[in-house]
């Protein structure tokens, strides 16, 4: 667990302090799935506003990964990502187990409350909870998948030569 936890701890450094450009992206989804599903704007309920957001959150990957990935040697990036899958495991499992848990507080727990709380009506419940989803949330979870599936294994050290007889 420690990994994991150290993995998500520099996630969120990344993203505090990258936050503007995190905001930037993460409002344009946002406005969409606001308009979309409190029902304000036509366009954005459509194919129209889901192409909208899918470029958006594709910008935002492709910013996310040339800034994570600078200076990263391609070069036997297969094995070097291979053998820290292997060697992390655990790290692996421990953050597919918190992604677990916050999929539980931060999407089960809203969704069930959409609708019960005060006199807010469930859609506009969802429309907020989206609105606020996709510049915390989303974008978080976004960068964290991307540290531990791509960063940490392609920026470890060569993979180590198997043991075994010298050679001459």
């Amino acid at each position: 667990m420690p990994g994991a936890l150290a993995i998500l701890a520099e996630t969120w450094r990344f993203f505090a302090r990258h936050y503007p450009v995190v905001l930037a992206f993460g409002a344009l989804a946002s406005a969409q799935r606001f308009l979309s599903v409190s029902g304000t704007a036509d366009w954005a309920g459509g194919a129209g506003g889901e192409i909208f957001t899918a470029v958006a959150r594709i910008a935002f990957i492709a910013w996310a990964a040339a800034t994570l990935l600078r200076g990263t040697a391609w070069q036997g990036a297969g094995a070097r990502w291979s053998a820290w899958n292997t060697r992390n495991w655990p790290t692996v499992l421990a953050s597919m187990g918190l992604l677990a848990l916050f999929l539980v507080i931060f999407k089960v727990i809203p969704d069930a409350l959409a609708g019960h709380v005060g006199d807010i009506e469930r859609e506009t419940w969802l429309a907020w909870e989206l609105a606020i989803k996709n510049i915390t949330v989303i974008p978080f979870t976004m960068l964290w998948m991307m540290a531990l599936l791509a960063v940490h294994p392609l920026a470890s050290a060569a993979p180590a030569e198997p043991a075994g007889e010298p050679v001459s």
